[in-house]
């Protein structure tokens, strides 16, 4: 599988954010400490600009229908919500005066449901 074919053809050009798209809440959490100051500004460049299409496009479809290169893009846009903070509040990837990553852990992320796409 290429990566391209990740995604929706329409949005292939976020193929070299893919490594942003992690399944889980700690997943993106701790793609966004890892990654660095620049990295994170270029996905959060490049998914502000495609975000609203992307999450036009995935209204078209029930959450829990969303599987696939679909998921891949929902997960990109999930990941837009976590990077946010780094580029727009703390300005650092590993801020300082918060809680380290590790230490962060949502029940919900091992809540079935929440893999699934389930509304509540």
């Amino acid at each position: 599988m290429t990566s391209t074919s990740q995604l929706p053809d329409h949005f292939a050009d976020l193929a070299p954010f893919l490594e942003w798209a992690q399944p889980t809440e700690v997943g993106r959490n701790a793609k966004r400490w890892r990654s660095s100051l620049e990295e994170s500004q270029r996905f959060y460049d490049a998914m502000l600009e495609r975000g609203p299409a992307a999450l036009e496009y995935l209204g078209g479809f029930a959450l829990d229908a969303i599987s696939g290169p679909d998921r891949t893009l929902l997960n990109l846009c999930l990941a837009l919500a976590e990077c946010s903070a780094t580029i727009e509040m703390y300005e650092n990837p590993q801020p300082k005066y918060v809680f380290p990553i590790e230490r962060f852990v949502p029940v919900h992320d091992t809540w079935d449901a929440a893999n699934r796409g389930a509304t509540l």
